[in-house]
């Protein structure tokens, strides 16, 4: 019978075996605890004869378990940066002996077991770092693309408004150009590229007041083109901890979507207040389609089949949601949402000092 075991400080775990046998055992009882402390493979040929294998329990049969280990090989695994993992082991229920050839077969194949176990740490490294890669292409283009809608935004009005038709070519190119660019960020926000993630959160005090009219300086032109009513009701300043960029993120995803959903002529609401000397509150409420229960079940989830086009066939990638939501929880906040159809939507966005 063969056994590839680990051994850990206070057990043995069973990681392959071709008996159905315990999976987990204290190391006291293990024979493959003392296979670590030699340097060479470890052969009892007889634990009966044996002084200290002689006492162990397994090395006798019992009424419960007539199987008894009488011989025992084993063969230390040991990785290439020297440590002692466990073994490798052959056991017999009568005195046995291997010769030269099975020694180096066995040895052949304890090799392999470590060879094993080195792929699955580097196969576990690369998925990480192509995990890290991800991340990085996904909040790189999603980052891009709000200030690309501010560009693509301003420069159709520029265009439909100027008379002058060398500066009516001009801005057509730079809207072209802005949307071919658009166009490149939207192909990879489109990707699945919404996993768990392993964000970090840079938290300082900072004017949130200032920080978000700079966000409404790039979604206002958005609003324009639909003829829409923005309100904005907040302070001139209003001193916060939070992470800047998280923050921008939150605020200008929300502002988009309302933008996005709420037709020609409508209205768009922001709001952001201390509730009290430890909560802040940002509400941002819309005139627009809102939504039923199912689509307000999966907001958060990033599944494509619950993405949406906007009331004039805006693109969503659905990766907004999930970020304001992991963002949120980032900073310890939580994010409240009502909606009925046709009836708009209101966020609330709770993030404490």
């Amino acid at each position: 019978m063969c056994y590839i075991n680990l051994i850990a400080p206070e057990h043995q775990y069973h990681k392959a075996s071709n008996i159905d046998d315990t999976e987990v055992m204290p190391r006291r009882l293990s024979f493959c605890q003392f296979t670590i402390m030699s340097p060479d493979i470890l052969e009892v040929e007889d634990t009966h004869k044996h002084p200290i294998f002689r006492h162990n329990q397994f090395s006798w049969p019992t009424e419960d378990n007539p199987f008894c280990i009488r011989y025992y090989v084993g063969v230390p695994l040991r990785t290439p940066d020297g440590f002692y993992i466990g073994s490798l082991c052959l056991v017999d229920h009568q005195p046995n002996k291997i010769d030269d050839t099975a020694r180096e077969v066995l040895q052949m194949l304890a090799d392999e077991v470590i060879s094993s176990f080195e792929l699955k740490a580097a196969k576990a490294e690369l998925e990480a770092m192509n995990k890290e890669k991800d991340e990085l292409i996904r909040i790189v283009s999603h980052d891009l693309r709000n200030p690309l809608i501010g560009v693509t935004g301003f420069a159709e009005i520029l265009r439909d408004e100027l008379d002058d038709d060398q500066h009516k070519e001009m801005a057509s190119i730079i809207l072209q150009s802005g949307e071919a660019t658009l166009s490149i960020v939207n192909i990879l926000l489109s990707s699945d590229y919404v996993k768990n993630e392993t964000l970090r959160i840079n938290r300082k005090v900072c004017d949130v007041a200032e920080i978000t009219q700079g966000i409404l300086t790039l979604v206002r032109p958005l609003s324009l083109l639909k003829n829409q009513r923005l309100e904005i009701d907040m302070p001139e300043t209003l001193s916060w901890k939070v992470d800047v960029e998280k923050w921008k993120q939150i605020v200008g995803n929300l502002l988009n979507n309302a933008i996005k959903f709420t037709p020609d002529e409508g209205t768009v609401r922001m709001k952001i207040y201390a509730a009290d000397e430890k909560t802040l509150k940002l509400e941002i409420a819309d005139s627009g389609v809102g939504m039923d229960s199912e689509q307000l079940k999966n907001l958060f989830s990033g599944r494509k089949k619950f993405h949406r086009l906007g009331t004039n066939g805006e693109d969503t990638s659905g990766l907004g949601m999930v970020l304001i939501k992991k963002y949120t929880d980032l900073h310890g906040g939580n994010i409240e949402v009502h909606s009925k159809p046709g009836e708009g939507t209101a966020f609330t966005v709770t993030l404490p000092a």
